[in-house]
């Protein structure tokens, strides 16, 4: 269904902008009004549950043509964006105070170090499933 495939190429664009949104902004001065509304607690929610169940719905949805799993490289980057940005969400809001402490622990910044890398592989699944659509793995 093509409904799922443009949703799922957009849910991994927005979801990688709202991961590396910290990290565009600093290299996109003239972005960062726009990313951060992006960084808000409740965009981020929203955000990540949308890639989270696209991501499952476009695992049994191809794009076209009669295959037997979906589009899986889109569908799993979109599943670990989702988790990753409900983990960011959940852990600020429970763990975390308003402002973080000016040293923290190896655990706590190991999340942080890999969201940009994580928004470009959402990046990367957009764009590749966005130019090849019905292919298996991309």
């Amino acid at each position: 269904m093509l409904q799922f495939y443009f949703l799922s190429v957009a849910a991994n664009f927005l979801a990688g902008t709202a991961l590396s949104a910290d990290w565009m902004s600093e290299k996109f001065r003239s972005l960062a009004p726009m990313l951060g509304a992006l960084s808000v607690r409740r965009a981020r929610l929203i955000i990540g549950l949308t890639v989270l169940l696209v991501g499952l719905g476009t695992l049994f949805v191809p794009a076209g043509g009669q295959m037997i799993l979906g589009d899986l490289f889109p569908s799993a980057v979109g599943i670990a964006v989702g988790i990753a940005l409900l983990f960011e969400v959940i852990r600020q809001e429970t763990f975390l105070p308003a402002e973080p402490p000016p040293s923290e622990d190896r655990a706590g910044k190991a999340p942080r170090a890999y969201r940009s890398a994580l928004g470009a592989f959402a990046y990367a699944a957009a764009i590749l499933h966005f130019f090849l659509p019905e292919r298996l793995f991309l």
